[in-house]
């Protein structure tokens, strides 16, 4: 909170004006920028980011995305696997590499998920894979490669 005393100059907006009752509504706090939404204007929801994990709890790790932008990785979204408790497999200070799976612009709230971000990579892998394999004319599913290996042997 600011303080100003008499003769101080300070910069507001005008929020309302009500001629009726002769008053003007200033706001200070509308002229400091928030640098959630700043983050968010270049970083929307889907967006894989890293950050650093700034506290974990057993359900939930903190990440910090950029300065005062920190965001929730919570327990289940850390791995495919089953995590019970977030402490066994994050540690203060560690990098975090995820995908923005929510965003609550009204509460600054990011929601992150690394699981989401590997699978997303495992598809494209696989969609890059089957395109190679169309390519060289290799087999395009399990059951080709299987044939495909009896043959052989």
């Amino acid at each position: 909170m600011r303080s100003f005393k008499k003769g101080d100059e300070a910069e507001a907006v005008i929020l309302s004006i009500d001629p009726e009752r002769e008053r003007i509504s200033l706001g200070i706090k509308q002229l400091d920028t928030d640098p959630v939404a700043e983050f968010l204007a270049v970083n929307d929801k889907g967006t894989i980011v890293t950050g650093r994990v700034v506290e974990v709890d057993a359900k939930e790790a903190h990440v910090e995305l950029a300065t005062d932008v920190v965001a929730v990785l919570k327990a289940s979204e850390i791995s495919a696997d089953r995590v019970e408790d977030a402490r066994n497999v994050l540690n203060e200070g560690d990098s975090v590499e995820a995908r923005i799976v929510g965003v609550d612009r009204k509460n600054r709230q990011i929601a992150l998920s690394v699981k989401a971000k590997d699978q997303d990579d495992t598809r494209r892998n696989m969609s890059k894979l089957r395109d190679q394999e169309v390519e060289t004319g290799g087999p395009t599913t399990i059951g080709d490669l299987i044939k495909q290996q009896m043959g052989q042997d």
